[in-house]
């Protein structure tokens, strides 16, 4: 009797999964597009965002549900995501600042620095701030294709660092290079500096749309830090390589990344074990607001000898141009052991 109602568990999942999916986007295509006069939105713009003093915020609220009772994606939970506020300026001789913390459960600094820009082909900035590294980690969390953000790089890329930057726009071609603690937000652990280079190539005239091209790079030694935000924990040297791609031409998007790693961890000390992934997007604008998209992704351990894989399918809509909605459906597929599925909804309010 007990497998008997696992089974139609099981069956009820499976049909749920795409009724859902089917209702929702039936939903987004049946109301309005996106209003060309947001009254509301633009006193709000207005009020809070000048030259000097500019604050934007991310404010998400949502839902992670495993189909089965496990803990794929933290389990079946409602989740205050993110409450993120930026104020950030351009002050007299060219100087620029940003402060930037997320208050979902205590202030937690993620940006603050201070910089200059002495023209679009060079800019310095100095500071706690996001390395521009991985395509997939860029964009904030208000401007990702899928409500999570791609495995390898949680396995290899820091959400922040404390140090130097520069960048800047040289006709097609974005170069960004800079010198870190290597230890996340904390002081250096081990007096040696951790360097991060990009170099991306946009080609506008050439291909329908927009195609973007880069490799980056990083390289440094760093002890008692974690690799990424789900990495091991680091115990020497580490160097990352990567290249990506995305193409937008409207109603298509193509996205793709490579990311390789070799790494000294606390968890295998005796050899350099090297984690590797990548990840795959496709996306349709089935109208102005509405993109439907997929992502297949693959990341795993040489040395460790295992490998994971992850399909992802998902709908955004945005209701008007600062609140939208994600909904993300997962199906874990790893190389050995139990597959696992859930579902993801995220509310949004971006300005």
């Amino acid at each position: 009797m007990k497998r008997f109602c696992h089974l139609q568990l099981n069956a009820f999942n499976g049909l749920w999964l795409p009724a859902i999916f089917f209702l929702l986007v039936s939903f987004f295509l049946s109301t309005p597009a996106v209003a060309e006069e947001e009254p509301l939105t633009e006193q709000l713009v207005s009020a809070v965002q000048h030259d000097a003093f500019r604050l934007n915020a991310i404010f998400q609220a949502g839902l992670n549900y495993s189909f089965d009772d496990d803990n794929f994606h933290g389990g079946r939970s409602f989740e205050a995501a993110n409450a993120r506020l930026s104020i950030r300026g351009l002050l007299d001789g060219r100087f620029f600042y940003r402060v930037h913390v997320n208050m979902v459960r205590e202030p937690n600094l993620l940006d603050l620095f201070i910089g200059y820009q002495h023209s679009d082909a060079f800019r310095l900035t100095a500071g706690a701030q996001k390395p521009r590294q991985s395509a997939d980690f860029i964009p904030n969390p208000g401007e990702t294709d899928f409500a999570r953000r791609a495995r390898i790089t949680g396995q290899l890329v820091q959400s922040r660092e404390i140090g130097v930057s520069a960048d800047g726009n040289i006709g097609e071609i974005y170069y960004y290079a800079g010198l870190f603690n290597g230890s996340r937000l904390q002081n250096n652990t081990n007096n040696k500096f951790y360097g991060i280079g990009r170099l991306q190539y946009t080609l506008e005239a050439q291909v329908p749309g927009t195609l973007q091209l880069a490799v980056h790079g990083s390289h440094g030694e760093s002890e008692g830090v974690r690799s990424g935000n789900a990495g091991p924990m680091l115990d020497g040297e580490r160097t990352i390589l990567g290249a990506d791609l995305r193409w937008e031409a409207d109603p298509f998007l193509l996205a793709a990344e490579y990311m390789t790693g070799d790494l000294e961890t606390q968890m295998m000390p005796d050899v350099t074990e090297t984690i590797s992934g990548f990840y795959l997007t496709g996306g349709y604008w089935i109208r102005d607001n509405t993109i439907l998209s997929g992502r297949y992704q693959s990341w795993g351990y040489e040395e460790a000898d295992w490998r994971d894989n992850q399909l992802t399918v998902g709908v955004l809509h945005m209701f008007t141009t600062v609140t939208s909605l994600m909904l993300n459906f997962d199906a874990y597929l790893p190389d050995e052991g139990d597959h696992m599925y859930g579902a993801s909804v995220y509310l949004q309010v971006m300005f």
